[in-house]
């Protein structure tokens, strides 16, 4: 497809072995669109684990807003890779390792790339317009375990960059990357990244290492708005960030009252994945054995909960379904001792 220049391009890396992780991009887009006025061109880097169904809905979803998507095929580029990418980024994924080929599948000179596991309150224009001067990406800086040495996985991670010649004082996160791509072209970054697993094959986030090694002199500091960690939320003003829930357990793991886990539930259900997830949750409720086990007192304090959570004013319809089953069964297995 011809991309045009005018647009923003963002980046996005699906890999979906079980068909439930591109609802998680469609959630990024929802709400990149709905606070964005610009056009953007969005572009899923993904493999053959990007099923027709979920193809389809984020077509669906990105013609919802009037706005352009193209698909590319990043599963062959990992086979160039002289290590096994799979044993390498063990608790990850190979999707992880997709943002390292950007620059060989896109024809523009400057992309955004944006982890599936973030919520975009703000203009990603924004962004976009950040200067980069001589620098090759704008980054954020970690400021999770690793540049605080908080607890013994923090001190593992610095461990491994004291020895793999990685500053740990200007440790990026990669989840939210501004990439001039003409800068980047003229790295061989498949010799560099394969020389790179093969030396530090206990790389403890592997595209996130990489990245730093080959661009922390070449990196710019942006502010933290455009990355900042669901961990270090400040309730008081939602709006104007781009939040990531980096190093914490994520909505769809566990469902909170949180503000920013709300704020998910809410942009998926403006998703074609929204009633699915209903009719899921409903389904399962309904097998569930918890359902039957219960006592006369129970079901009145279940019932007085259930209306509670359904005249609350300040979740969504989506989320309450969800707050209610996680409620609903920790109460049963509170009462019946499990």
């Amino acid at each position: 497809m011809k991309l045009l220049p005018d647009k923003i391009h963002v980046v996005l890396a699906v890999y979906d072995p079980c068909g439930t992780y591109s609802r998680h991009a469609g959630v990024v887009l929802v709400s990149m669109f709905s606070n964005t006025k610009s056009s953007v061109c969005v572009h899923i880097l993904h493999d053959e684990t990007l099923n027709e169904d979920s193809r389809n809905k984020l077509i669906e979803l990105v013609a919802k807003f009037g706005q352009e998507l193209n698909f590319i095929d990043a599963g062959e580029h990992i086979g160039k890779l002289r290590v096994d990418a799979d044993k390498l980024t063990h608790v990850f994924s190979r999707g992880s390792l997709f943002r390292l080929f950007i620059q060989d599948l896109l024809p523009v000179d400057k992309v955004i790339y944006l982890d599936c596991d973030v919520i975009v309150e703000l203009d990603i224009k924004e962004l976009w317009d950040v200067d980069l001067g001589d620098c090759k990406v704008g980054v954020v800086l970690d400021f999770g375990e690793i540049t605080q040495h908080a607890d013994n996985c923090g001190k593992r991670r610095a461990f491994f960059c004291g020895y793999a010649g990685i500053g740990v004082k200007k440790y990026f996160n990669s989840g939210v990357l501004l990439l001039d791509l003409k800068k980047i072209r003229n790295m061989d970054m498949y010799s560099l990244a394969s020389e790179f697993f093969l030396r530090y094959p206990d790389t403890f986030s592997p595209d996130q290492d990489f990245l730093n090694k080959i661009f922390q002199e070449s990196a710019l500091e942006i502010d933290r708005k455009f990355n900042y960690f669901g961990k270090d939320i400040n309730y008081l003003n939602m709006n104007g960030k781009l939040w990531h829930f980096a190093a914490r357990i994520k909505p769809w793991d566990l469902a909170t009252n949180l503000p920013i886990d709300t704020l998910y539930w809410q942009y998926l259900g403006m998703t074609p994945w929204g009633n699915d997830l209903i009719i899921e949750l409903t389904k399962a409720w309904a097998k569930s054995r918890f359902n039957h086990v219960h006592s006369s007192d129970c079901c009145k304090t279940l019932w007085q909960k259930l209306k509670e959570n359904l005249s609350s004013k300040n979740i969504t319809p989506l989320h309450k379904i969800v707050v209610i089953w996680h409620d609903i069964t920790y109460r049963i297995r509170k009462k019946i001792g499990i």
